[in-house]
């Protein structure tokens, strides 16, 4: 039976070897292991009660970081140029992955944490019969290591809300059919083990053929909703230092720094001891 390859079970800590189903949350936001070391993105729908745990192999292709700030321009008379006076920033980030298939069981768990994302798209109805009873807008704690974390508690993914989520099945590198057999039995073929162990075999009519794509493509676009203050006070200070400190990638903004004895100030990052003569004779080359 399929089974998740090597370096799959240590992106996730070892406590997934195969298909299952999603982990659930009750009482706490904080992520997993590996989406604190950056093995796996993690998604967690807050307006969801009990949210599902959402996991993707961190398969990235990029992440596009955008921090967006708007202006009220005042062009008093005689000045050349206007004063600018600001109103407001937003940051924007921008996620292109690749969600690859090793496995009947790989193809199935990226297919499941699939539909559970795009099903948390959409809002909470206080009434399940009426559509004008929202109760909850689409929110989200993303986590990929310390690139994309809220600053405000140690383990906890950035809130957003996901502007836009965009799949496409790459037909190029050809499909899995998933057909269980005998899942009642114990001469079940592949697919119908796999289903049966995980659990999925009330869900799945037997004879029912999933067809998957071995590679799928996911980009999401985020809009970050800051829980913690931001910009600086009048004594230079950044006002998140205490709530949220080392903003936004979980390094930097501190005042006070102590030297490490025999360190270089500018220290040679090439690891050539004649780099610094050579970028020397470039300079004097041009001039």
């Amino acid at each position: 039976m399929p089974k998740f390859l090597p370096h799959e079970k240590a992106a996730y800590g070892g406590h997934k070897t195969g298909l299952k189903n999603v982990d659930f949350k009750t009482n706490t936001l904080e992520n997993s292991p590996g989406a604190e070391a950056g093995t796996l993105l993690e998604i967690i729908p807050v307006h969801v009660k009990n949210p599902p745990v959402i996991q993707f192999m961190a398969y990235l292709d990029n992440i596009q970081d955008s921090f967006n700030h708007e202006y009220t321009e005042e062009q008093p008379f005689g000045r050349v140029d206007p004063y600018y006076i600001w109103r407001s920033s937003r940051r924007n980030i921008q996620l292109n992955l690749s969600l690859p298939a090793t496995s009947q069981s790989k193809a199935l768990d990226n297919l499941n944490n699939l539909s559970w994302l795009l099903a948390s798209l959409y809002p909470t109805y206080k009434d399940s019969d009426s559509a004008t009873s929202i109760a909850a807008s689409p929110l989200f704690r993303v986590r990929y290591s310390n690139l994309i974390a809220s600053r405000t508690q140690a383990g906890q993914g950035l809130l957003c809300v996901i502007k836009n989520a965009n799949v496409t099945h790459s037909t190029k590198e050809g499909f899995m059919f998933i057909s269980p057999v005998g899942m009642d039995s114990s001469n079940a073929n592949v697919s119908g083990q796999v289903l049966k162990a995980a659990g999925f075999h009330t869900s799945v009519s037997e004879g029912e053929t999933i067809q998957i794509p071995k590679l799928m493509k996911l980009s999401l676009g985020l809009d970050v909703v800051h829980d913690h203050m931001m910009g600086w006070d009048d004594q230079g200070n950044w006002r998140g230092d205490k709530s949220a400190p080392k903003f936004p990638y979980g390094f930097g903004l501190t005042r006070e720094t102590e030297p490490v004895p025999g360190a270089l100030a500018d220290e040679d990052i090439s690891g050539s001891p004649d780099s610094r003569n050579s970028e020397a004779a470039g300079l004097d080359m041009f001039g």
